[in-house]
Protein backbone atom coordinates (compact mmCIF):
# COMPACT_ATOMS: atom_id res chain seq x y z
CA UNK A 1 0.00 0.00 0.00
CA UNK A 2 1.34 2.77 -0.96
CA UNK A 3 0.01 6.92 -1.68
CA UNK A 4 1.17 9.99 -4.08
CA UNK A 5 3.07 12.52 -2.19
CA UNK A 6 3.61 15.21 -4.11
CA UNK A 7 5.90 17.36 -1.41
CA UNK A 8 7.21 17.24 1.65
CA UNK A 9 7.28 20.34 3.89
CA UNK A 10 9.98 20.31 6.99
CA UNK A 11 10.19 23.35 9.58
CA UNK A 12 6.44 24.30 8.71
CA UNK A 13 5.12 26.25 11.03
CA UNK A 14 1.01 27.08 9.56
CA UNK A 15 0.19 23.74 9.81
CA UNK A 16 -0.33 22.68 13.13
CA UNK A 17 1.23 23.44 16.93
CA UNK A 18 5.09 24.20 16.82
CA UNK A 19 7.37 23.10 13.79
CA UNK A 20 6.06 20.32 11.81
CA UNK A 21 6.39 18.41 8.75
CA UNK A 22 3.54 18.24 6.26
CA UNK A 23 3.07 15.46 3.54
CA UNK A 24 1.19 16.67 0.83
CA UNK A 25 -1.16 13.34 -1.10
CA UNK A 26 -2.56 13.94 -4.77
CA UNK A 27 -6.33 13.32 -5.32
CA UNK A 28 -9.16 15.87 -3.92
CA UNK A 29 -12.54 15.63 -4.40
CA UNK A 30 -13.29 19.07 -4.63
CA UNK A 31 -11.78 21.71 -7.65
CA UNK A 32 -12.16 24.80 -5.93
CA UNK A 33 -11.52 28.05 -7.92
CA UNK A 34 -8.74 29.33 -5.60
CA UNK A 35 -6.89 26.17 -5.19
CA UNK A 36 -3.49 26.58 -3.87
CA UNK A 37 -2.12 23.00 -4.65
CA UNK A 38 -3.55 22.81 -8.12
CA UNK A 39 -0.65 19.94 -8.70
CA UNK A 40 -2.94 17.81 -6.06
CA UNK A 41 -6.24 17.49 -8.45
CA UNK A 42 -5.57 14.44 -9.87
CA UNK A 43 -4.60 11.00 -7.75
CA UNK A 44 -2.70 9.48 -10.32
CA UNK A 45 0.92 10.21 -11.27
CA UNK A 46 1.56 13.00 -13.86
CA UNK A 47 4.54 14.87 -15.19
CA UNK A 48 4.86 18.01 -14.44
CA UNK A 49 6.37 20.61 -16.84
CA UNK A 50 7.51 23.82 -14.79
CA UNK A 51 7.33 26.56 -17.11
CA UNK A 52 10.04 29.23 -15.42
CA UNK A 53 12.88 26.64 -15.76
CA UNK A 54 11.85 25.70 -19.30
CA UNK A 55 14.26 27.15 -21.80
CA UNK A 56 12.65 25.32 -25.12
CA UNK A 57 15.46 24.17 -25.88
CA UNK A 58 13.73 21.44 -27.28
CA UNK A 59 15.75 18.68 -25.90
CA UNK A 60 12.51 16.89 -24.47
CA UNK A 61 11.04 16.81 -27.76
CA UNK A 62 14.05 14.81 -28.94
CA UNK A 63 13.57 12.09 -26.70
CA UNK A 64 9.67 12.04 -27.32
CA UNK A 65 8.24 12.26 -30.79
CA UNK A 66 4.92 12.19 -29.47
CA UNK A 67 5.31 15.86 -27.58
CA UNK A 68 3.39 18.88 -29.58
CA UNK A 69 5.25 21.90 -30.51
CA UNK A 70 4.17 23.43 -26.94
CA UNK A 71 6.14 20.69 -25.36
CA UNK A 72 2.98 18.73 -24.60
CA UNK A 73 1.05 15.61 -25.48
CA UNK A 74 -2.69 14.75 -24.66
CA UNK A 75 -3.05 12.15 -21.41
CA UNK A 76 -4.05 9.17 -23.23
CA UNK A 77 -0.63 9.35 -25.35
CA UNK A 78 1.85 9.49 -22.27
CA UNK A 79 2.98 6.51 -20.89
CA UNK A 80 4.88 7.76 -18.15
CA UNK A 81 8.20 6.57 -19.27
CA UNK A 82 10.03 9.87 -17.73
CA UNK A 83 12.33 10.01 -21.35
CA UNK A 84 11.57 13.38 -21.51
CA UNK A 85 12.50 14.01 -17.75
CA UNK A 86 15.55 12.61 -18.27
CA UNK A 87 16.39 14.59 -21.71
CA UNK A 88 15.54 18.20 -19.57
CA UNK A 89 18.75 19.87 -18.96
CA UNK A 90 17.23 22.54 -16.40
CA UNK A 91 15.07 20.31 -14.23
CA UNK A 92 11.69 21.83 -15.66
CA UNK A 93 10.62 18.47 -15.99
CA UNK A 94 9.71 16.12 -13.25
CA UNK A 95 7.28 13.27 -12.10
CA UNK A 96 4.83 15.07 -9.79
CA UNK A 97 4.80 12.68 -6.87
CA UNK A 98 6.51 10.20 -5.02
CA UNK A 99 5.00 6.37 -4.05
CA UNK A 100 5.49 6.35 -0.63
CA UNK A 101 4.86 3.42 1.65
CA UNK A 102 3.45 3.74 5.26
CA UNK A 103 6.52 2.44 6.52
CA UNK A 104 8.82 5.35 4.78
CA UNK A 105 6.55 7.73 5.62
CA UNK A 106 6.45 7.03 9.36
CA UNK A 107 10.18 6.95 9.18
CA UNK A 108 10.74 10.53 7.21
CA UNK A 109 8.16 12.14 9.65
CA UNK A 110 10.34 10.45 12.50
CA UNK A 111 14.09 12.06 11.43
CA UNK A 112 12.90 15.41 13.33
CA UNK A 113 10.92 14.49 16.32
CA UNK A 114 13.98 16.61 18.29
CA UNK A 115 12.49 19.65 16.68
CA UNK A 116 8.85 18.41 17.13
CA UNK A 117 9.65 17.72 21.23
CA UNK A 118 11.70 21.31 21.25
CA UNK A 119 8.90 23.46 19.96
CA UNK A 120 5.46 21.10 20.57
CA UNK A 121 5.31 20.26 17.06
CA UNK A 122 4.81 16.97 14.74
CA UNK A 123 3.29 15.91 11.71
CA UNK A 124 0.66 16.82 9.59
CA UNK A 125 -0.52 15.46 6.38
CA UNK A 126 -2.60 17.74 4.07
CA UNK A 127 -3.41 17.48 0.04
CA UNK A 128 -5.44 17.72 -1.70
CA UNK A 129 -7.64 15.76 0.49
CA UNK A 130 -5.31 13.23 2.52
CA UNK A 131 -7.97 11.10 3.25
CA UNK A 132 -9.07 10.08 0.12
CA UNK A 133 -6.00 7.51 0.79
CA UNK A 134 -8.07 6.33 4.03
CA UNK A 135 -5.98 2.74 4.45
CA UNK A 136 -2.72 4.88 4.13
CA UNK A 137 -3.58 7.64 6.51
CA UNK A 138 -4.86 4.84 9.35
CA UNK A 139 -1.85 2.69 9.26
CA UNK A 140 0.81 5.71 8.62
CA UNK A 141 -1.06 7.60 11.69
CA UNK A 142 -1.00 4.32 13.89
CA UNK A 143 2.98 4.20 13.25
CA UNK A 144 3.56 8.27 13.77
CA UNK A 145 1.40 7.91 17.23
CA UNK A 146 3.90 4.36 17.94
CA UNK A 147 6.79 6.74 17.31
CA UNK A 148 5.54 9.24 20.16
CA UNK A 149 4.60 11.89 17.76
CA UNK A 150 1.73 14.46 17.37
CA UNK A 151 -0.75 13.82 14.38
CA UNK A 152 -2.71 16.64 12.42
CA UNK A 153 -4.93 16.01 9.97
CA UNK A 154 -5.33 18.73 6.91
CA UNK A 155 -8.86 18.44 5.67
CA UNK A 156 -11.19 19.54 3.33
CA UNK A 157 -13.98 17.04 4.71
CA UNK A 158 -15.44 15.73 1.79
CA UNK A 159 -15.12 12.19 2.82
CA UNK A 160 -17.35 9.01 4.61
CA UNK A 161 -17.22 9.60 7.95
CA UNK A 162 -16.29 6.06 8.11
CA UNK A 163 -12.91 7.40 6.99
CA UNK A 164 -13.15 9.77 9.74
CA UNK A 165 -13.89 6.94 12.43
CA UNK A 166 -11.02 5.02 11.14
CA UNK A 167 -8.75 7.86 11.62
CA UNK A 168 -9.72 9.46 14.73
CA UNK A 169 -7.63 7.43 17.20
CA UNK A 170 -4.89 8.73 15.89
CA UNK A 171 -5.26 12.00 15.11
CA UNK A 172 -4.35 14.52 17.59
CA UNK A 173 -5.83 17.72 15.60
CA UNK A 174 -8.03 17.80 12.48
CA UNK A 175 -7.39 21.25 10.74
CA UNK A 176 -10.85 21.44 9.18
CA UNK A 177 -11.51 23.66 6.59
CA UNK A 178 -14.95 25.47 6.17
CA UNK A 179 -15.10 27.43 3.32
CA UNK A 180 -18.98 28.68 3.17
CA UNK A 181 -22.27 27.46 4.24
CA UNK A 182 -24.15 28.56 1.03
CA UNK A 183 -24.69 24.67 -0.42
CA UNK A 184 -25.52 26.29 -3.74
CA UNK A 185 -22.57 28.84 -3.88
CA UNK A 186 -20.57 25.99 -2.17
CA UNK A 187 -20.91 24.03 -5.48
CA UNK A 188 -20.46 26.64 -7.68
CA UNK A 189 -16.81 27.30 -6.06
CA UNK A 190 -16.02 23.86 -5.11
CA UNK A 191 -17.95 21.75 -7.20
CA UNK A 192 -19.41 20.08 -4.52
CA UNK A 193 -22.65 20.67 -1.89
CA UNK A 194 -21.26 21.08 1.25
CA UNK A 195 -23.80 18.88 3.36
CA UNK A 196 -21.43 15.94 3.94
CA UNK A 197 -18.74 18.72 5.14
CA UNK A 198 -20.80 20.01 7.52
CA UNK A 199 -22.36 16.47 8.48
CA UNK A 200 -18.97 15.25 8.92
CA UNK A 201 -17.49 18.07 11.27
CA UNK A 202 -21.13 17.72 14.09
CA UNK A 203 -20.09 14.10 13.92
CA UNK A 204 -16.36 14.74 14.69
CA UNK A 205 -17.01 17.58 17.58
CA UNK A 206 -19.70 14.67 19.16
CA UNK A 207 -16.69 12.53 18.87
CA UNK A 208 -14.26 14.75 20.68
CA UNK A 209 -12.24 15.67 18.28
CA UNK A 210 -9.93 18.60 18.81
CA UNK A 211 -10.74 20.66 15.87
CA UNK A 212 -9.35 23.81 14.34
CA UNK A 213 -11.86 25.49 11.55
CA UNK A 214 -10.15 27.33 8.76
CA UNK A 215 -11.53 29.63 6.75
CA UNK A 216 -9.68 30.94 3.33
CA UNK A 217 -10.85 34.46 2.49
CA UNK A 218 -11.08 34.64 -0.90
CA UNK A 219 -12.13 38.32 -2.27
CA UNK A 220 -15.71 38.32 -3.37
CA UNK A 221 -16.20 34.77 -3.03
CA UNK A 222 -15.98 33.57 0.89
CA UNK A 223 -15.19 36.85 2.60
CA UNK A 224 -18.34 38.28 2.69
CA UNK A 225 -18.96 39.81 6.58
CA UNK A 226 -22.79 37.73 6.08
CA UNK A 227 -21.12 34.70 5.23
CA UNK A 228 -18.84 35.07 8.04
CA UNK A 229 -21.99 35.75 10.76
CA UNK A 230 -23.18 32.19 9.12
CA UNK A 231 -19.94 30.55 9.61
CA UNK A 232 -20.26 31.78 13.58
CA UNK A 233 -23.76 30.95 14.21
CA UNK A 234 -23.09 27.25 12.56
CA UNK A 235 -20.04 27.01 15.32
CA UNK A 236 -22.48 28.26 18.26
CA UNK A 237 -25.40 26.59 17.32
CA UNK A 238 -24.66 23.31 15.61
CA UNK A 239 -21.09 22.40 17.12
CA UNK A 240 -21.94 24.38 20.48
CA UNK A 241 -18.37 26.35 20.21
CA UNK A 242 -17.09 23.00 20.99
CA UNK A 243 -13.58 23.85 18.94
CA UNK A 244 -10.58 24.98 19.68
CA UNK A 245 -10.62 28.12 17.69
CA UNK A 246 -11.48 28.97 14.19
CA UNK A 247 -8.82 30.43 11.76
CA UNK A 248 -9.41 33.03 9.22
CA UNK A 249 -6.62 33.14 6.17
CA UNK A 250 -5.64 35.68 4.28
CA UNK A 251 -6.07 35.43 0.09
CA UNK A 252 -2.78 35.09 -1.31
CA UNK A 253 -1.74 34.61 -4.77
CA UNK A 254 1.62 32.02 -3.97
CA UNK A 255 0.00 29.30 -6.20
CA UNK A 256 -0.85 31.18 -9.40
CA UNK A 257 2.46 30.02 -10.92
CA UNK A 258 1.99 26.65 -10.24
CA UNK A 259 -1.00 26.85 -12.76
CA UNK A 260 -0.57 26.06 -16.01
CA UNK A 261 2.73 23.48 -15.74
CA UNK A 262 1.56 20.02 -16.63
CA UNK A 263 3.08 18.30 -19.58
CA UNK A 264 -0.11 16.68 -20.49
CA UNK A 265 -3.44 18.28 -21.40
CA UNK A 266 -7.08 17.69 -22.25
CA UNK A 267 -8.04 16.06 -18.90
CA UNK A 268 -5.00 16.90 -17.54
CA UNK A 269 -3.67 19.09 -15.44
CA UNK A 270 -5.21 22.89 -14.67
CA UNK A 271 -5.36 25.45 -17.02
CA UNK A 272 -4.36 29.41 -16.46
CA UNK A 273 -5.19 30.47 -12.54
CA UNK A 274 -8.75 31.37 -12.38
CA UNK A 275 -8.87 33.76 -10.43
CA UNK A 276 -5.98 36.31 -11.66
CA UNK A 277 -7.50 40.01 -10.12
CA UNK A 278 -7.63 39.37 -6.71
CA UNK A 279 -5.48 41.12 -4.08
CA UNK A 280 -5.74 40.24 -0.49
CA UNK A 281 -7.60 41.60 1.69
CA UNK A 282 -6.62 44.54 4.43
CA UNK A 283 -5.09 44.00 8.07
CA UNK A 284 -8.18 46.31 8.89
CA UNK A 285 -10.94 44.09 6.77
CA UNK A 286 -9.57 41.19 8.07
CA UNK A 287 -9.59 42.31 11.78
CA UNK A 288 -13.78 43.14 10.59
CA UNK A 289 -13.96 39.74 10.16
CA UNK A 290 -12.81 38.38 13.08
CA UNK A 291 -14.16 40.92 15.33
CA UNK A 292 -17.52 39.75 14.02
CA UNK A 293 -16.39 35.95 15.54
CA UNK A 294 -14.87 37.23 18.14
CA UNK A 295 -18.29 39.08 19.54
CA UNK A 296 -20.00 35.86 19.41
CA UNK A 297 -17.44 34.24 21.69
CA UNK A 298 -15.73 32.61 19.67
CA UNK A 299 -11.77 31.90 19.73
CA UNK A 300 -10.42 33.46 16.54
CA UNK A 301 -6.82 33.86 14.67
CA UNK A 302 -5.43 35.53 11.74
CA UNK A 303 -1.99 36.09 10.61
CA UNK A 304 -2.14 38.60 7.99
CA UNK A 305 1.14 39.86 5.18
Amino acid sequence: MKAEIFDIKRYAVHDGPGIRTTFFLKGCPLHCLWCQNPESMHREQEIVLTQIKCIGCGACKAACNKLDNTLRLPKSQCTLCGKCIEACKTGARHFAAKLLSPEETAMLASEDKLFYDLSGGGVTFSGGECLTHAQFMEHTLRLCKESGLHTTVDTCGFVPFETFKRVLPYTDLFLYDIKILDPLRHKEYTGQHNSLILSNVKALALAGANLILRVPLIPGYTDNPEDINAIGDFILQELHNDILRIELLQYNRLAASKYGNSTIYNDGGPGEYPLPDLTPQTKEYISHLSRILSDKGISVFCETI
